[in-house]
């Protein structure tokens, strides 16, 4: 991806950010984003968690038998979408964080649906502990980004949203392929 590219990635993320905070920020019965309702974070926290919820359902609708399911020879299977967003969320948090957690190669071993939904809900909550230690102040603070340019903190969050984001929308496909109505669906029906 070229920097304008992935500049553009960022904005467009932020403004669907901004246009869906008014609708994140007020669901019901949803846990606090632990900032203040006029911070920029506390829609992009809302969103994430969001997308945490959307991604650990399609993972855990999908039997075992058909995590090796893919609906072309040219794209990844279920487990590998599964696994390369093991990845991304801690390449992503670790540009945050500040953290060297060395190659993601080491989720490449990863083959059960338990040893992969064990894996998946350890890179949410690694995002989770980035998220709580993360202010406005250090948000903002200029950090190297994919490529080596230089970016603020948090737009690597935004990163990772739409990352999940691309990838829940696969994931959905391949779950209504195999005659699994996708739990976000369910749950209108």
């Amino acid at each position: 991806m070229t920097k304008d590219a992935f500049a553009q990635s960022v904005v467009v993320a932020a403004l669907a950010l901004l246009w869906a905070s008014p609708v994140m920020a007020q669901t019901p019965g949803s846990p606090g984003p632990g900032f203040p309702a006029t911070s920029f974070l506390a829609p992009t926290k809302a969103t994430w968690d969001s997308v945490r919820t959307l991604v650990l359902g399609i993972a855990d609708s999908m039997p075992e038998d058909k995590y090796d399911f893919k609906p072309t020879p040219a794209v990844r299977t279920f487990r590998e979408v599964l696994v390369h967003l093991i990845g991304e969320n801690y390449t992503f948090f670790s540009r945050v964080s500040g953290d060297n957690l060395g190659s993601n190669a080491r989720f490449d071993t990863l083959k059960s649906r338990a040893e992969i939904l064990k894996a998946l809900r350890e890179s949410y909550d690694y995002g989770a502990g980035v998220w709580a230690g993360l202010t406005e102040e250090k948000a903002l603070e200029m950090v190297a980004g994919r490529g080596g340019q230089q970016t603020q903190r948090w737009a690597a969050i935004l990163g990772v949203i739409q990352d999940n984001m691309n990838h829940y929308g696969n994931l959905v496909v391949y779950l209504r392929l195999n005659g699994i109505v996708p739990p976000r669906s369910a749950s209108r029906n």
